[in-house]
């Protein structure tokens, strides 16, 4: 086996005997012993020279040195060319890892451990304003909120704070600072994770509010028939009128219970069922339903109210004939509960834009423009004491505007003060079946 040592030790033992000898042929063996000593190490210095000129080159394969040098040369350059490949490998995760981390809908930043920014993602510039040259700036001086900069200074940080975002108060985030990296297990660098939590924000506000409403829609009629119930327990001396007048006022109350439940069950399984596919659902025809929903009307208004009907019999809707009836039947019920006798209701099922749309239209007295928006909100209405009194749970809207999104279509509303108000359902041309009408001859 190669030992560099000992070709070093013999190259050295060569150059001295063979000029000692020479020495001593000449009758100067101590001059030729010194002469070889220096002649290899004048050799040694231009070989180290060599060395260190080719290993500040680069990564260049070693030249012949000789000897130890030799062997030296080559365990540097396999050192260098393994180090030049892993530096090659975590320049590309480190490549990939940026990348990852600038597609991801969180914001990133990663910060020292007194704050300094580091390196943020694209959606930190967007979320938080951030800018190239923020780097290295401090973000407690960029991010002004005192519950920020509170929380940032704390040693840990177990729970994530949301606060209201600095380019949009209207935006809520939540932060959250996690160690990031370190020596010796002391945490080096702060990793800080923004999300948008307004969506999540609002849902639990609506949630909240949903929750209420359901309880104060349910007490008041709850409330009623408990009344009832208690004044039949407590008196046995009731006569059969008084008692049948009695269970007729609890009647209306239970009434309204049953259609609130049967409304909030109808909104749970439009929630939460998938929608209907156009291409599997079965034809519903639209003139035949509208028709037994307006027979229905007309019992509700009991001729208080003149009703107009445009249908177009050829036109048919793919789609859940049960949902499409609920949708249909509250607006139509709708125009009749809240519009004043004498009103003419118009309902109409006719081509419109890319597809067909039905429309009921009244000439009442209109809606407000600051409720229009407002109108398909659970339990919203205009007028509370009027709603309740015609029997309205206030999720109608909610309802249709349900039904219509799994029926890809679309609820507008178009209202004014004194001149009625239009409710339209844009149905597009996918979820239709036309059928062609034959011509006769004559």
């Amino acid at each position: 086996m190669f030992n560099p040592w000992s070709s070093e030790f013999w190259r050295l033992v060569f150059y001295v005997v063979t000029a000692w000898l020479l020495g001593l042929i000449f009758g100067w063996p101590v001059w030729g012993l010194v002469a070889g000593l220096s002649f290899y190490i004048v050799t040694l210095a231009q070989r180290f020279h060599r060395f260190e000129t080719w290993a500040n080159q680069g990564v260049s394969e070693p030249e012949e040195f000789g000897g130890i040098l030799e062997d030296i040369a080559f365990r540097f350059y396999r050192i260098r060319m393994r180090s030049r490949r892993r530096k090659k490998r975590l320049t590309e995760l480190l490549r990939r890892w940026q990348h990852s981390s600038s597609a991801l809908p969180d914001a990133t930043v990663l910060l020292e451990k007194n704050g300094d920014i580091l390196w943020f993602n694209r959606t930190a510039s967007a979320m938080l304003g951030l800018k190239p040259n923020d780097q290295g700036r401090n973000i407690g001086n960029l991010i002004r909120h005192p519950r920020f900069i509170y929380y940032i200074n704390q040693p840990e940080h177990p729970e994530p704070l949301e606060i209201a975002s600095p380019r949009d108060i209207s935006r809520i985030l939540s932060i959250r600072i996690v160690p990031y990296g370190g020596v010796g297990g002391e945490t080096g660098q702060l990793l800080m994770l923004v999300s948008d939590v307004t969506h999540i924000q609002r849902l639990m506000t609506m949630r909240r509010d949903f929750i209420a409403n359901v309880s104060h829609e349910l007490r008041t009629p709850l409330t009623v028939i408990m009344g009832y119930l208690e004044t039949l327990k407590d008196d046995e001396m009731f006569d059969a009128a008084t008692m049948k007048e009695y269970l007729a006022r609890i009647e209306a109350p239970a009434q309204r219970m049953k259609t609130l439940v049967e409304d909030l069950l109808m909104l749970s399984s439009l929630d939460t069922g998938a929608p209907p596919s156009p291409e599997l659902s079965a034809i519903v025809r639209v003139s035949p339903l509208v028709k037994s929903i307006l027979a229905e009307a007309e019992q509700l208004s009991q001729g208080q109210h003149d009703f107009v009907i445009e249908l177009d019999d050829s036109i048919q809707i793919r789609g859940v004939e049960k949902e499409l009836h609920s949708a249909f039947g509250n607006l139509i019920t709708n125009a009749v509960r809240y519009t004043p006798a004498g009103t003419t209701i118009t309902v109409s099922w006719q081509p419109g834009g890319d597809g067909a749309k039905l429309c009921v239209r009244d000439n009442g007295p209109g809606i407000s423009p600051e409720h229009l928006p407002r109108l398909t909100e659970r339990f919203y209405r205009v007028d509370v004491g009027r709603s309740r009194s015609s029997g309205g749970t206030g999720l109608g809207l909610a309802i249709v505007k349900q039904v219509l999104r799994r029926h890809d279509a679309e609820l507008t509303i178009v209202s004014q003060v004194g001149a009625g108000s239009e409710f339209c359902c844009l149905f597009n041309h996918a979820r239709l079946q036309v059928e062609k009408k034959l011509q006769v001859a004559r």
